[in-house]
């Protein structure tokens, strides 16, 4: 494997990981699902402005729409309005360590849509993040239950997402099919962002505002264009590995910026969770 394909891979998680910080900034003024349709309405015109510079914008072809339709409703509208509310109920450092459960669901899911085999091996890794879960989440009510339901659906989502996006087998540039999910999911992101405002203050204060630039352009349209690289590229079980990057990077921002406490279970539950991780990555390999 050629080495140069992991720097994006890297970026990938680094930006990701910023974004649960970024996006406890921004909801401070803005509720969750309006926040995640500006992050559309500056990432699309973002990427639609580099295909164009690249000279990497091409046809789409027919057989291909009820793909990238899939890839927009589940993951970027579905997975990611799910996301947003599991963040507005949780803290970015615990939000983010259950967003890196992917490589939990990806073993299954392969079991059911590519005919994989379903080892007792990828069971017990399963078991063991789950553990790691329950003792994050913990069953004193010190973590808002609905918002881990949330995160970890979302996850499920996402992680199906992964899948389907490896089925086009690179035939597009990867900002090409970040910005056409994205596309996609705007119209329903938008429909249920307005209906939230009926019963939700939104203000745009500065750090609000600079937020969402960020969210934007880096933590979605950056991230997400280098994320489709790598699936292009990659295996993705193997880039589901480098997941445990995603909360590393958005605890310590998380302690840095937004002045968040780790405490012990957190500590505990997410080794544990990187240990299942690991583990399943290890027996998929």
């Amino acid at each position: 494997m050629n080495r140069k394909y992991m720097i994006p891979l890297l970026g990938t998680f680094l930006c990701w990981g910023s974004v649960y910080v970024a996006s406890k900034i921004a909801m401070g003024t803005i509720p969750p699902v309006t926040l995640l349709a500006l992050r559309y309405i500056v990432a699309v015109p973002a990427l639609f402005l580099l295909l164009k510079i690249r000279g990497a914008l091409r046809p789409v072809e027919k057989r291909h729409w009820g793909t990238l339709f899939a890839i927009g409703f589940t993951g970027y509208f579905a997975s990611f309005c799910l996301q947003m509310l599991g963040i507005n109920r949780l803290t970015g450092s615990v939000s983010s360590l259950l967003g890196a459960m992917n490589p939990i669901f990806i073993p299954i899911l392969a079991a059911f849509f590519l005919k994989e085999r379903l080892t007792l091996a990828k069971v017990l890794c399963v078991a063991v993040s789950m553990t790691g879960v329950v003792i994050i989440v913990g069953v004193d009510g010190a973590v808002d239950p609905a918002g881990a339901a949330l995160m970890l659906l979302s996850v499920f989502l996402w992680s199906s997402t992964s899948i389907i996006i490896r089925r086009l087998g690179g035939k597009y540039d990867p900002m090409q099919v970040a910005m056409m999910a994205m596309l996609v999911a705007l119209p329903f992101t938008g429909a249920w962002a307005a209906i939230e405002l009926q019963t939700s203050a939104c203000t745009f204060a500065l750090p609000s505002v600079l937020a969402v630039l960020y969210m934007g352009l880096v933590g979605t349209a950056t991230a997400h264009s280098l994320w489709n690289y790598s699936l292009s590229k990659m295996d993705a079980s193997f880039c589901s590995m480098f997941y445990p990057l995603q909360p590393l990077t958005a605890s310590a921002l998380g302690v840095l910026i937004l002045g968040e406490q780790i405490t012990p279970d957190f500590l505990i539950g997410g080794v544990i969770i990187c240990c299942g991780i690991v583990a399943a990555v290890r027996s998929k390999k």
